[in-house]
C-alpha cells in the first residue's frame, strides 16, 4: 500500500510542473483533441504534444494526490481515534456529506479478530467486510452499517446498537448480549443463526417471520440500559 502511495505521488509530482508552468493550448486533430504545451528555452519557443487533453491530465494528477492521502472521520473520537488502527490500516476512506458530516467507510475490508471494545464507532460504515470473531464489546455503533458484512462469531455485549445497518449481514453466532438493537435495519437476509440475545433490546427493529419465530425460540433476559424484556422487545407470543 505504501509503495503504491509513493508511485501516484511521484507521478502526480511530474504531472504538475507541466500542468502549472506551461501555457496549454488546446487543438483538434483527428477524433480526440491534442494538447499543445509551449515553453521557453533559451529565448525560443518550443513545443511538445501531450496525448492526453489539459483537463484529464489535471483532473488525474489531482485523483492521485488526494487518493495517496488517507482520510478519515473528523469527529470526537470514532474513526478518527489514532488508536483504532484497524480501521486507518484497513483502507477506510471518508465520504462528506451537503451539510458537511464526514462518514468512514470501510469497505470490503479484512478485520477479523479486530478488537473495537469500547470504542465510539458512531456512524462507520463496514460495507462488506470481513469481521469475524470481532470484538465490539461496549462499543458505540449508533448508526454504523454493517450492510453485507460477515461479523460471525463476533461479540457485541453490551454494545449500543441503535439505528445500526444490518442488510443482508451474517451474524452467525454472534454475541449480542445485553446489546441495544433498537431501531436497526434488517432484511431477510440477515443471519442470527445461533446468535446469543439475552437481554438484547430489539424494539423497532422490524423482522421478517421466521426470524422473530428462530429468535423467540431462545429469547429471554431484560436489557439493563433500557429495562426492557427482550421477548416484549421481539413481540414475541
Amino acid at each position: 500500500m505504501v509503495a503504491v502511495s509513493s508511485y501516484m505521488v511521484a507521478l502526480a509530482t511530474l504531472l504538475l510542473p507541466i500542468l502549472s508552468s506551461e501555457a496549454l493550448v488546446v487543438a483538434p486533430r483527428g477524433r480526440f483533441p491534442v494538447a499543445r504545451s509551449a515553453t521557453r528555452q533559451n529565448g525560443a519557443v518550443s513545443s511538445m504534444e501531450i496525448k492526453a487533453p489539459a483537463a484529464a491530465a489535471s483532473a488525474l494528477a489531482a485523483a492521485l494526490l488526494l487518493s495517496a492521502t488517507p482520510a478519515f472521520a473528523e469527529s470526537d473520537g470514532g474513526a478518527s481515534n489514532v488508536e483504532n488502527t484497524k480501521i486507518m490500516n484497513g483502507g477506510a476512506s471518508t465520504i462528506v456529506n451537503q451539510r458537511g458530516a464526514r462518514k468512514t467507510i470501510t469497505r470490503g475490508v479484512q478485520l477479523d479478530k479486530a478488537n473495537f471494545a469500547g470504542e465510539d464507532l458512531t456512524g462507520v460504515s463496514f460495507q462488506q467486510s470481513q469481521i469475524r470473531g470481532g470484538v465490539f464489546e461496549k462499543t458505540k455503533l449508533l448508526g454504523a452499517s454493517f450492510f453485507d458484512a460477515t461479523l460471525d462469531d463476533s461479540t457485541f455485549k453490551d454494545a449500543d446498537m441503535r439505528q445500526v445497518n444490518l442488510e443482508m449481514a451474517s451474524l452467525v453466532n454472534a454475541d449480542l448480549t445485553n446489546a441495544v438493537i433498537t431501531e436497526a435495519y434488517v432484511t431477510g437476509a440477515t443471519s442470527f443463526k445461533d446468535a446469543k440475545i439475552e437481554g438484547a433490546d430489539f424494539t423497532d427493529t422490524f423482522l421478517r417471520k421466521d426470524q422473530q419465530k428462530e429468535l423467540c425460540a431462545t429469547a429471554k433476559g431484560t436489557n439493563p440500559t433500557t429495562g426492557v424484556d427482550t421477548r416484549d422487545s421481539l413481540m414475541c407470543p
